[in-house]
């Protein structure tokens, strides 16, 4: 199959998933994104069919506007508020409203830009003048908003414990109720309501637990190496840990710092709020609600240590990659990687051989490809699955279980063709010791959602099964790999998975 084919089936998985997640969250403004994930399939449908040659270069007219730029865009205006640049945010969410006209993208672009008005009074007339035009829904989060920059955390509770509002307003409520004082209630709140609150608000809803739970170091973690807040707002929450810490001293100290700023920043402004309060004891907190933060602080401990590793790659996914450089080398060198007797000779998988005596070639095939393109997206999952489950597991587990998933589903295959369940062919490829990869952080993950029920669990479980989709529909449309071999693999992770446990941090 030719790589025009392979790159629209590809993006036609990535539309098929997208899809799925947007109808499972059922949110109004993600129809636009639901309908555009629509279009990518029928367009991918009808040239795979019509324009096989073209398919690729057809599908990515549709997907790359209505899909890539916007997401694009969009994790870029998340990461331009967090560290306050709310112009440029302003400006992401603009572009994404001109590549999704809907009334929803064009509301969502101008709370963008009425959040980057700097004069407290011009902001608060711009956000009434939009609860006014805005649908019921969007209504309440631009009227919550307001109640907040006010300060008037009691009011924006009555809204946010709305029933009709509590998913997208649960990091504000959360917020309301540490702000007035209701520690317990907001920590049984957080993991009460932990597998609804809205993916871009988990970390916020983390954040809160732990500055109004007196956690000051986790706080600090949190704000710079996992969210990258801006300076001041960073500090701010700080302060608000320390205070709640019963370190009066110095969180009035940082308070009074922010409060002299010369911009009326919202961090200021707070600021100035706080240093109008009266100091409190720190919480008394039930051993259940100790519980609940100290699985808050664990999970920032993860995460900053997923931050702080970047995209280098650990030695056993390194060793794993120029173990399979090395081959398809050879493979050029001795005839061609797509030369069925150049494959046979370094060890393809072939049952009349394998059968009798060379059996070897169960764990020899794993390591050959059948072209570039095989090669080349076989060796970009190893270095993604790879790199997560060694962060995760180590190096020496990664390393067995990549072995292990290679010979086990090589043997499966094999006993498949002695059984005459399949018809005798040639094998070679990664892909089971790749899918046992993808099998033992399946395992992980599903761990992690039995644990915390979170939406962020939800999310990297879902995002792991488009890897897989992703990877099967490539390997589906190439010869020599094997769907038996993606799922035996895969199996055999799993299994595994259920005895592999997360290093601690």
């Amino acid at each position: 199959m030719d790589f025009q084919s392979i790159l629209a089936v590809n993006l036609m998985a990535v539309s098929a998933l997208s899809l799925l997640l947007a109808l499972l969250q059922r949110r109004r403004e993600l129809r636009s994104f639901s309908l555009a994930n629509a279009l990518v399939l029928i367009v991918g449908g009808l040239a795979l069919w019509s324009f096989p040659q073209e398919a690729g270069g057809l599908v990515s007219l549709v997907f790359i506007p209505l899909i890539g730029a916007p997401m694009a865009l969009g994790a870029l205006q998340a990461r331009y508020a967090r560290v306050g640049r709310l112009d440029a945010a302003a400006r992401c969410a603009d572009l994404i409203a001109l590549f999704h006209p809907t009334s929803a993208m064009r509301l969502s672009a101008a709370f963008a830009r009425a959040a980057a008005i700097e004069d407290p009074r011009e902001k608060a007339q711009a956000f009434a003048a939009l609860a006014a035009r805005a649908p019921a829904e969007q209504a309440a989060v631009i009227e919550t908003r307001l109640l907040a920059d006010r300060g008037d955390w009691e009011k924006a509770l009555v809204l946010a414990q709305n029933p009709e509002n509590a998913r997208q307003l649960a990091s504000y409520r959360l917020r309301a109720l540490g702000e007035t004082g209701r520690i317990e209630e907001m920590i049984r709140d957080f993991a009460r309501s932990a597998d609804s609150t809205p993916l871009e608000q988990t970390v916020f809803a983390w954040l809160f637990v732990l500055a109004f739970a007196g956690r000051p170091h986790e706080v600090e973690e949190l704000a710079f190496r996992v969210m990258r807040l801006d300076a001041d707002t960073a500090d701010y929450w700080i302060a608000v840990a320390k205070r709640h810490a019963g370190d009066e001293a110095h969180a009035r100290a940082e308070f009074e710092g922010l409060a002299m700023s010369r911009k009326e920043t919202p961090a200021a402004i707070a600021a100035r709020r706080q240093l109008a309060k009266s100091s409190a004891p720190p919480p008394h907190l039930s051993p259940r609600a100790r519980e609940i933060v100290e699985g808050v602080a664990s999970r920032v401990a993860a995460e900053s240590a997923r931050q702080a590793r970047g995209w280098r790659l650990p030695p056993a996914t390194l060793l794993l990659i120029f173990a399979n450089s090395a081959m398809f080398v050879a493979e050029l060198a001795l005839g061609g990687s797509q030369d069925a007797e150049t494959l046979i000779t370094l060890g393809a998988l072939w049952a009349p051989l394998a059968l009798h005596g060379e059996s070897w070639r169960v764990l020899t095939s794993t390591l050959l490809h059948y072209g570039p393109l095989h090669f080349g997206l076989n060796m970009l999952m190893l270095a993604l699955i790879g790199r997560e489950l060694e962060h995760e597991a180590g190096s020496l587990k990664t390393f067995f279980i990549y072995l292990g998933g290679a010979l086990f589903s090589s043997a499966f295959i094999l006993a498949l063709m002695a059984s005459g369940l399949v018809g005798y062919g040639l094998y070679v490829g990664a892909s089971g010791a790749i899918f046992a990869l993808f099998g033992v952080v399946g395992a992980l993950r599903i761990k992690d959602w039995l644990r915390h029920r979170a939406s962020l669990d939800a999310f990297r479980a879902t995002a792991l099964g488009l890897a897989m989709l992703v990877q099967i529909a490539a390997d589906f449309l190439l010869p020599m790999s094997s769907l038996a071999a993606h799922l035996s693999g895969f199996g055999f992770g799993l299994f595994v998975g259920l005895f592999v446990n997360a290093k601690a941090r």
